[in-house]
């Protein structure tokens, strides 16, 4: 007796560039107009079946059907937070492996926070993806899936962050499809500025970002002005040192014309001293760029705590006496295992 051939998967739609979906189209007898028609449908839209499609003739959606899935990822858990203002959906892919994407409504700025790698591979000691070690990378449609789960979901798309799951620069081979995808005007026609990429400061990265077709918003996830602290709190550091991500970032600015941020994870009593902020104001003053603190949001196993809430007026005055235009994220999504830092493919 033999096992039963394997069911080959359906190629996701979403995965399908807009020129290679052309060319499935011209291969079929179509007219060009049918391009533009699905893509509609799809990213718009956001159809959960062929079927819907009412203005592409039933032949061609039975061979959309036949060669074609519309996303890739199941939804196996939602969760609200207690004031409504967050919400996490957990995926699961194909090979068994889940993801979290995030909605949040802050103050009338929303956002989808969307993951690029399954786990990570960088470690870093405040961050609970890191823990969970790295399994592999998103593909682009398994990252625009989330994208219109989440839309779906909330009835609205605004702003994008990849600040979830993973590295985005180290899984640039799909995130830069993605993004030509959501700035493009016959996919979801997002304009640059309300896209941002975070990143722990991949210089090759970086870089390759800086020249490909979409720029968007750039921000390191520094959390110490100091290479040797950075070093401890982020492995990455060693591989890519300080001084050589933020010229990065520098030439990134100059040829994007985007102006990078600093994302700042607060961890009580070790990168919150005095000397700590006048460094910080240092290279926010040099790169010309905003702050964002983010108090710790803990984890199990997590090594450090949060600061007091002493400790983050203090910092964050010292950086404004000098001139530094500050933000600070609030723990929005706590409770329900969505603020920065707490995503761990639990649902």
């Amino acid at each position: 007796m033999t096992d039963a051939p394997e069911t080959k998967l359906k190629q996701d739609l979403l995965n399908v560039s807009p020129a290679s979906l052309a060319d499935w189209l011209h291969a079929k007898g179509q007219p060009a107009f049918r391009v533009e028609q699905i893509l509609e449908w799809v990213y718009r839209v956001r159809v959960l079946s062929f079927e819907e499609m009412t203005n592409v003739p039933l032949h061609l959606r039975a061979e959309l059907e036949a060669d074609y899935r519309l996303t890739s990822l199941k939804i196996v858990a939602t969760r609200t937070s207690r004031d409504g203002e967050t919400g996490k959906l957990l995926f699961e892919l194909d090979d068994g492996e889940r993801v979290e994407g995030v909605w949040m409504n802050d103050e009338d700025r929303f956002t989808f926070c969307v993951s690029s790698q399954a786990g990570c591979p960088l470690d870093c000691r405040f961050c609970a993806t890191g823990q969970l070690g790295f399994s592999r990378d998103l593909t682009a449609g398994e990252i625009l899936g989330q994208v219109t789960a989440l839309a779906r979901e909330t009835g609205d798309l605004r702003n994008i962050v990849f600040m979830g799951m993973g590295e985005p620069l180290l899984n640039l081979d799909a995130v830069i499809p993605a993004l030509q995808a959501l700035t493009d005007e016959r996919c979801f026609g997002l304009g640059e500025r309300r896209i941002t990429v975070s990143t722990s400061g991949i210089v090759p990265g970086i870089g390759r970002l800086a020249t490909s077709p979409a720029s968007p918003n750039l921000a390191l996830s520094l959390n110490s002005p100091f290479n040797e602290q950075r070093n401890n709190i982020m492995p990455v550091n060693k591989s890519n040192q300080l001084k050589d991500v933020l010229q990065a970032c520098r030439l990134y600015a100059s040829q994007t014309g985007r102006r990078v941020s600093l994302e700042y994870v607060m961890l009580r009593g070790v990168n919150t001293s005095v000397a700590c902020a006048r460094a910080l104001t240092d290279l926010a003053a040099d790169l010309d760029a905003m702050v964002n603190l983010i108090a710790l949001n803990p984890f199990p196993g997590c090594i450090f705590t949060s600061p007091t809430r002493d400790e983050i007026t203090r910092f964050r005055a010292a950086l404004v006496r000098r001139g530094i235009n500050v933000t600070q994220r609030y723990k929005r999504g706590r409770d329900i295992g969505a603020a920065c830092g707490q995503l761990r493919g639990e649902g």
